[in-house]
C-alpha cells in the first residue's frame, strides 16, 4: 500500500497565483472528476492530499485553501458512485448541502456524503478533511438505508464512531507497509466493520463487526497506549483500563492476540529505552539507578537482571563497551 500525494506545491515555482490554482484544477478534474472551487480570497492558493488505498476502500488526508467545493448534476455523472466518510479535522465547522439536506458539522464531527449525487461544501477557513472512500455496494449490504443517512448528523458518541476516526489517522500517519499475508484485505473488513457501526447497522451485522473492527480497534488504542505510557513506573493493564472504560484483564487479553502479552511488551520497551540511553553519551553522567526509573524500573536489582538478560551484559558493562568502540 503506498501513499500518493497530490500538492499544489509540486507545481512549478515560477507560476503566479492564479495560474497555480488554475493549473491545480486543471489536474484535480483529470484525476478525480470535474468540480467547481471557490478559493480564500486573502490567502494565497494551497492544496494538499494524500491518498492511501486499502484493497478496495481509498483513506485521504486533505487539506485546502479551498472555501468551497460544488459538484453539479452533470459533474456527478463522472463519479464513481462511492461513499464518503469524512471527519471535519479544521478548526471550523464544515457546511454540507446534499440531497435537498443542509447540515453543519462542528470540528471533528463525521459525515456521510455520496459522489453519485450533487454536492456543496463549504468552509469559512477553508478545507481540512480525513476521508475514506467507500464502494456502494459493500456499504449497501452492511448498512441498506445509508443513503438515508447521507448529510444528516451522526452520533459522535458511538464508540466505533471515535476509534473509526483514530485508525484512519494511524493508517495515514504509520509509515508505509508492505501486504504480506493479505494485510490490506484485513484492514479493508476491519475499516468496514467501524464504519457500519459507526452508522447504526442492524443487530446482526453490529455483532460481526463488533468481534472483528471494534476489537482490533481497541488493541491498536492499547498498543499506543503503551507506547506512550510504558516509561511511567506505575503504569500497568490496570491504567490503560481506567483511561479506556475497559477492564484489565480485558486488555491483557487484547494485547496477548498480538503475540506479545502486555508485560512482555512493557517490559521489552522499557529495556530498549535504557539501552538506547546507555549508548547515548549525553547520559553518561545518569546514575543507573536514576536512568532505569526513567525507563520505567521501580529496582535497579530487577532492571540489572532483566537488561544482562535480554543483551547479555549488565547496564553498566554495555555503557562501558560502546565507549570503548568509539
Amino acid at each position: 500500500m503506498k501513499r500518493l500525494v497530490f500538492s499544489s506545491g509540486d507545481l512549478p515555482d515560477e507560476l503566479d497565483d492564479r495560474t497555480r490554482f488554475n493549473r491545480w484544477r486543471e489536474i484535480f478534474a483529470w484525476r478525480y472528476g470535474s468540480a467547481d472551487f471557490t478559493r480564500l480570497a486573502d490567502q494565497p492558493f494551497k492544496a494538499r492530499s494524500e491518498f492511501l488505498q486499502i484493497s478496495s476502500l481509498g483513506l485521504v488526508r486533505s487539506e485546502s485553501t479551498v472555501q468551497r467545493f460544488r459538484r453539479t448534476a452533470q459533474q456527478a455523472v463522472d463519479g464513481s458512485g462511492a461513499y464518503l466518510i469524512a471527519f471535519n479535522n479544521g478548526m471550523s465547522s464544515t457546511t454540507v448541502k446534499q440531497q435537498g439536506r443542509e447540515q453543519v458539522y462542528a470540528p471533528q464531527q463525521m459525515w456521510l456524503g455520496c459522489t453519485a449525487d450533487t454536492i456543496d461544501v463549504g468552509n469559512k477557513t477553508g478545507t481540512k478533511w480525513v476521508t475514506l472512500i467507500v464502494p456502494a455496494t459493500p456499504l449497501l449490504q452492511l448498512v441498506p438505508r445509508a443513503e438515508d443517512m447521507v448529510a444528516k448528523p451522526i452520533d459522535a458518541t458511538r464508540p466505533a464512531v471515535r476509534h473509526l476516526r483514530r485508525y484512519m489517522e494511524f493508517l495515514l500517519t504509520a509509515d508505509e507497509f508492505g501486504d504480506d499475508n493479505g494485510l490490506s484485505g484485513r484492514l479493508d473488513a476491519m475499516l468496514m466493520d467501524l464504519v457500519a457501526l459507526s452508522l447504526g447497522a442492524n443487530m446482526d451485522v453490529a455483532e460481526i463487526a463488533e468481534g472483528r473492527g471494534l476489537r482490533a480497534a481497541r488493541t491498536r488504542e492499547i498498543v499506543g497506549r503503551i507506547q506512550e505510557g510504558f516509561s511511567n513506573p506505575t503504569f500497568s493493564a490496570h491504567v490503560v483500563g481506567r483511561i479506556l472504560g475497559l477492564s484489565a484483564r480485558y486488555v491483557q487479553e487484547l494485547v496477548q492476540e498480538t503475540g506479545l502479552g502486555f508485560t512482555a511488551r512493557v517490559l521489552e520497551l522499557r529495556l530498549l529505552k535504557a539501552r538506547a540511553m546507555l549508548a547515548d553519551p549525553v547520559h553518561d553522567r545518569l546514575k543507573i539507578s536514576d536512568l532505569a526509573f526513567t525507563c520505567g524500573f521501580n529496582e535497579v536489582s530487577y532492571f540489572n537482571r532483566c537488561f544482562r538478560r535480554r543483551f547479555g551484559a549488565s547496564p553498566t558493562e554495555f555503557r562501558h563497551s560502546t565507549r570503548t568502540e568509539i
